[in-house]
């Protein structure tokens, strides 16, 4: 799990929530407590995908759009994931004298692996819209 992908749940619960209003990036930012440049990268990933609607002008600004509440967060989770730095993630050292230093980096990468696609298998059963419904404790399509 990465920023990047939890500012993408909050953005998108966020609007679903709000569905019938419009937010500009920097009130949007101040409301999920990140900068608009955090905000703008994580945007246009989901822009892209069009998980949600965008408008440009004096009036434009985000907005959730039919496929908002069925985003699935394995969807989402691959999508950012991608993104991540490619800094070191593990201990140990190839060249080393230490069978364990030599090794454990190729066995914590498998176990890496392990855990991404466990977590993609169980984010696969979750939506945006269980997310919000989950967050504010009620169904709330069933009150619409």
């Amino acid at each position: 799990m990465n920023l990047e992908f939890n500012i993408a749940v909050h953005l998108l619960t966020f609007l679903l929530k709000h569905d019938d209003e419009r937010f500009s990036s920097n009130e949007l930012a101040e409301r999920i407590c990140i900068n608009p440049a955090q905000l703008r990268r994580v945007t246009r990933k989901l822009n892209q995908h069009h998980y949600l609607a965008t408008s440009r002008g004096k009036f434009g600004g985000y907005q959730a759009n039919d496929m908002t509440a069925n985003v699935n967060l394995s969807e989402l989770f691959v999508m950012f994931k991608e993104d991540r730095s490619e800094g070191r993630l593990f201990t140990g050292d190839a060249g080393s004298d230490c069978e364990v230093s030599r090794e454990i980096g190729n066995t914590m990468f498998k176990f890496h692996q392990k855990e991404e696609e466990l977590l993609i298998n169980y984010y696969q059963n979750v939506t945006i819209k269980d997310v919000l419904n989950e967050t504010i404790k009620e169904d709330y399509y069933e009150k619409v």
